[in-house]
């Protein structure tokens, strides 16, 4: 009987020790959220997965994860804030062949870009008095968007201009579209006239063109300014919100616009100087995402963007530009741009922004 007992408890140890050996032997992590773009203060889960694919059980398995430190968490999670990282600790056991999935909810504060880091993984027996680590490194990344201006301060301006778009675009034939032909009146150019078509008719034929332009905006965003205006990180992140609430009046209008900038972009979308003219939700993600990702560095100047603006210029084309603040040298560069549109380029100075703001708050404050 003693033997017996003896044989146990080796046949024990040994596979303990072998446990404890291949604990995490197979074993699998990973993290995501449940949207990789999102608003400011949107609330979106974090899945976490992991799997046990032997016929082992872990009986012992605590988990630390890497999350950003700016990460709110919902519910009754709770983040350990270390210098750079917020840290999530788990503990719990893995049957065999078993995938183990958990969700939160969260959300992120701020326009920017942030990583779920992966995580470290320590694997022992039921007390978890000695264990094994591996570490489990992940890269998955959250991009979140610039918050549109709390108020549309330059709305009421803006619609106007929009609105004269819409009756310009009757002021110009635009000698592509053809709709057919009409017989020559003597009033029209002879440069309407079409002599083949006249040839087969017998008589004198114009072209019939299409009246209308397809009009179009490029929306000329601007981050270069001196490196001591004062304010200078929060007029750059006005200039952001303000461009992603001028393309959201673009589309509310159904008018085809684009992104002409020298913000840099980091991240899987390099440098996005400029996005073709479009409509639609992928549009407005493609550049809500950009707007997320670019940073407060300058790729050019601000003359040579308006510069490569004047060269491309063509007919239906407006232009709005936004900027952290005008100067007199910007104000000179801008005139030749508004002089092809006969002044028509609609100006965001977002220092000006910035002041209507500091005055309603100043007012508020004197009311309350």
């Amino acid at each position: 009987m003693l033997l017996y007992l003896v044989f146990l408890v080796i046949l024990a140890a040994i596979l303990q020790e072998y446990t404890l050996r291949h604990a995490l032997d197979k074993v699998t992590y990973d993290t995501f959220p449940s949207r990789t773009t999102v608003d400011p203060g949107e609330v979106f889960e974090i899945v976490t997965r992991i799997s046990n694919p032997k016929w082992m059980p872990v009986s012992y398995l605590k988990f630390q994860e890497s999350l950003p430190i700016e990460l709110q968490a919902e519910g009754d999670i709770k983040l350990r804030r270390d210098t750079e990282l917020s840290r999530l600790t788990t503990t719990t056991f893995l049957k065999p062949h078993q995938l183990l999935e958990r969700r939160f909810q969260a959300s992120l504060p701020e326009r920017g870009r942030y990583f779920l880091r992966g995580a470290t993984l320590m694997g022992g027996d039921f007390l978890g008095t000695r264990t094994s680590t591996e570490y489990f490194p992940v890269n998955r990344e959250i991009v979140v968007v610039p918050k549109p201006l709390p108020e549309a301060r330059f709305g009421e301006t803006l619609g106007d201009y929009l609105g004269n778009m819409s009756v310009n675009r009757f002021i110009m034939e635009d000698p592509v579209l053809t709709l057919g032909f009409r017989e020559y009146t003597g009033r029209e150019p002879q440069r309407a006239i079409s002599w083949t078509q006249s040839a087969r008719m017998g008589r004198t034929m114009v072209k019939n063109y299409d009246h209308t332009l397809d009009l179009s905006v490029t929306v000329i965003l601007n981050v270069e300014c001196p490196a001591d205006l004062e304010g200078r990180g929060q007029l750059i992140e006005d200039c952001f919100s303000a461009t992603r609430t001028v393309c959201e009046k673009l589309e509310d209008k159904k008018i085809k616009y684009g992104i002409l900038t020298n913000a840099a972009a980091a991240g899987a979308i390099g440098m996005w100087s400029q996005v073709s003219d479009g409509l639609g939700k992928n549009h407005m993600m493609t550049i809500l995402e950009g707007l997320g990702r670019a940073t407060h560095q300058s790729t050019n100047t601000f003359e040579g963007i308006v510069n490569r603006a004047v060269r491309r210029d063509e007919a239906g084309r407006y232009y709005i530009v936004i900027t952290p603040r005008l100067d007199p040298a910007q104000n000179a560069c801008l005139q030749r741009l508004s002089a092809l549109k006969g002044g028509k380029a609609f100006i965001i100075d977002a220092h000006n922004l910035a002041e209507l703001r500091a005055q309603e708050t100043g007012s508020a404050a004197k009311e309350a």
